[in-house]
């Protein structure tokens, strides 16, 4: 996930916007020397408050004074103090909003929230402007936007500004910018409440039966004779995969599928409702339809038929999946059963224990090992800083340079083991972009990597993944390269549009399943010998028993995500969201919800960015499979990786995703590698 901090500016529009009529050959920068950003992250609640509210107050002053401007409107006058106004607002900030979501303290994390939500009233208001949206419409017919950049910037804000209602009569506007501020406040509550959510289980010592030891140890006594389960995204698929007691399972299944229930279902149908009533006030029918309005996809209709095509392809092929763990369990497959049952699958038909190959993935030996693949083929050089300047003690700091030149490029950091309060899951912060100043000069990035679904080390013990773990992280870094490797010069477009914004991470994913690269990233926790080559080809031999690349039941509940998604988002204001789903999954996978379950309050990503946009985890695909062909002949060539990150990850978003696609293959872009995983043709 490329990142879960939806209400910041930069990703607010980010997620709605997409500039797929600029076209070019690559990003224009020439970047000088960096200086690295030292940043202070011990921040206590009323410094928090003081500087959020004064930085806050300093942007209100710029944008009125551009509003009140009596000027000809030029790019110059215009766009770029637009664009300073709110990247100056995002980077004075930076400590004040990210500590969101990874301060141990939840005073420090309820200050945060209230400085995003701060921020984001702000930005409503700032975004509706009827004064400015005219001057860009003035900039818009002047042609005073010189380079790809600035014709992209140019087009990000008259977007942003039309969809922020700056176009609509004062009544409408003033409903709108009241609408925005609400759904920004319900986001994050959403959100806040799954991140700080504690449940778990008491179970007995003979119900755990199945469990690694390694996790069991990990286990706290409740002082009675039973131990306390955590029911969250560390310690879920562990249980989910091993635990023989199907009770358990049962019960941990149920445990997960409520947490936040009913509060977070009460704010998902409240957003909902505020998006139907934003969309309407701008004369789209749908939030769907408004979301995409300004995407490569252009109309959810699109986005339904190619739904509705890839699911008739998969649907027998789903229910086959299905069938062969049935047979093993000698009853119906119930929710609760998929991952334990895959596992059993993995044991019996292709020798592939994965608490056996958790032992041949140490944390520490993953991410350096993992590091060094990235470093050969981006031509990066990742140096540990120490001790790490961060937020946590257990952050790991890395200097990033460019190999060839020595050039200082930006700042990792990596945060990965979990603890209360920290989101959910696994993505990559963006926390300082790379920016252009006004008198030339480049300030360098900072992204991070915050993982809160791996074990936490043990007694002295690395930490030990599953290779669905590993896969995430190479996957995640990719977005964290992405971060640091654009040389877009504006703030605004040092990201990838929404439609392809995790294809450059879903392509780097096939990676994991080559047996050159999974010698390299393993070694035994005890030996420090690397995979051997029976297991490895044994684990390759597996992919298709759960990767949504080519098992047609993960990606039919993909498609069930993306189904609901839009349902959420085009059926009208009043959804009750429990029915959509149990509806949905039953229409679109072979093992359906079950009633008691309401996994739509845990569905973050709706509350984080990708609301009418869950499809792009389907979508991207096609663009991943594609680009991967290039990598395939040989996934560590310098070249090719070096054409990728001039051609995909210098340009951002200046550029349409078909543009960067084929500049980086040489010819335009073809679904057939992505068909061809499911043993199918295009359709």
């Amino acid at each position: 996930m490329h990142s879960n901090k939806s209400l910041t500016f930069a990703a607010l529009v980010a997620a709605i916007l997409d500039l797929s009529s600029w076209r070019g050959a690559r990003a224009e920068a020439t970047l000088a020397p960096f200086t690295p950003t030292v940043i202070n992250w011990s921040l206590d609640v009323p410094t928090i408050r003081r500087v959020c509210a004064e930085q806050i107050a300093a942007a209100r002053t710029g944008i009125a004074r551009l509003a009140h401007a009596n000027q000809v409107a030029t790019f110059d006058n215009t766009v770029l103090p637009l664009e300073n106004i709110f990247a100056d607002l995002s980077d004075t900030t930076v400590v004040e909003t990210f500590l969101s979501q990874v301060s141990p303290d939840k005073a420090v994390r309820d200050a945060s929230v209230d400085c995003q939500n701060d921020q984001s009233a702000f930005q409503s208001e700032a975004t509706a402007v009827p004064s400015i949206y005219r001057s860009l419409l003035v900039v818009s017919k002047g042609g005073a936007a010189r380079s790809d950049a600035d014709k992209a910037l140019l087009r990000f804000y008259l977007n942003t500004y039309r969809q922020a209602g700056a176009g609509l009569g004062e009544r409408a506007r003033a409903q709108f910018v009241a609408l925005s501020k609400e759904l920004a406040t319900v986001q994050n509550q959403y959100l806040q409440n799954y991140a700080n959510d504690n449940t778990s289980l008491t179970v007995s010592q003979p119900e755990i039966a199945g469990l690694p030891d390694d996790f069991v140890a990990s286990l706290k006594s409740n002082g009675g004779g039973g131990l306390i389960l955590p029911v969250n995204d560390s310690t879920y698929g562990i249980i989910a995969a091993n635990a023989t007691n199907e009770n358990l399972r049962r019960r941990v299944y149920f445990a997960d599928t409520n947490i936040q229930f009913p509060a977070n279902i009460r704010l998902l149908e409240r957003a909902i409702q505020i998006r139907y009533r934003l969309a309407h006030l701008l004369g789209y029918h749908s939030w769907a339809a408004y979301q995409m309005a300004t995407r490569a996809v252009t109309q959810p209709a699109k986005i339904d038929a190619f739904l509705a095509q890839l699911d008739a392809h998969l649907k027998r092929d789903a229910a086959a999946d299905v069938s062969a763990l049935a047979a093993l369990k000698g009853a119906t497959i119930q929710p609760w059963d998929v991952a334990f049952y895959r596992n059993q699958l993995q044991k019996t038909r292709y020798a592939v224990d994965r608490n056996i190959v958790r032992q041949y993935f140490p944390a520490p030996h993953v991410v350096d090992a993992i590091m060094q693949i990235y470093q050969r083929i981006l031509g990066v050089t990742f140096t540990a800083v120490r001790p790490a300047r961060a937020w946590y003690p257990d952050v790991i700091e890395y200097a990033v340079s460019d190999t060839q030149s020595g050039r200082y490029l930006g700042t990792l950091f990596l945060d990965l083991y979990p603890r209360q309060g920290k989101p959910g899951g696994a993505f990559n912060d963006p926390i300082l972009p790379v920016r252009r100043s006004a008198n030339g000069s480049w300030r360098p990035p900072i992204t991070a990597m915050v993982v809160s679904d791996w074990p936490a080390p043990l007694a002295g013990k690395p930490a030990l993944l599953t290779h669905e773990d590993v896969t995430t992280f190479f996957h995640e870094f990719g977005h964290a390269m992405a971060a640091l490797l654009t040389t877009a010069p504006y703030e605004s477009l040092s990201s990838f549009n929404q439609d392809f914004v995790e294809a450059p991470s879903q392509m780097l994913e096939n990676f994991t399943w080559d047996p050159s690269v999974l010698k390299q990233i393993s070694s035994n926790v005890d030996t420090g010998q690397p995979m051997p080559d029976g297991l490895i080809h044994n684990l390759i031999a597996v992919r298709c028993t759960s990767d949504r690349l080519c098992n047609a039941q993960s990606a039919s509940t993909q498609i069930m995500f993306s189904d609901i998604d839009l349902r959420y988002h085009e059926d009208g204001p009043n959804v009750n969201v429990n029915d959509v789903w149990y509806a949905v999954s039953r229409a679109d996978t072979p093992i359906p919800t079950p009633a008691g379950a309401h996994p739509a309050a845990q569905f973050t990503h709706l509350m984080g960015g990708y609301d009418a946009g869950y499809y792009v985890y389907l979508w991207s695909l096609v663009y991943a499979q594609d680009m991967f062909t290039a990598f395939a002949p040989d996934l560590e060539s310098p070249a090719v990786g070096m054409r990728y990150r001039k051609t995909i990850l210098e340009p951002a978003r200046i550029y349409s995703p078909d543009v960067e696609v084929a500049n980086f293959l040489g010819r335009p872009m073809s679904p057939a590698a992505f068909y061809a995983g499911f043993n199918t043709r295009v359709p």
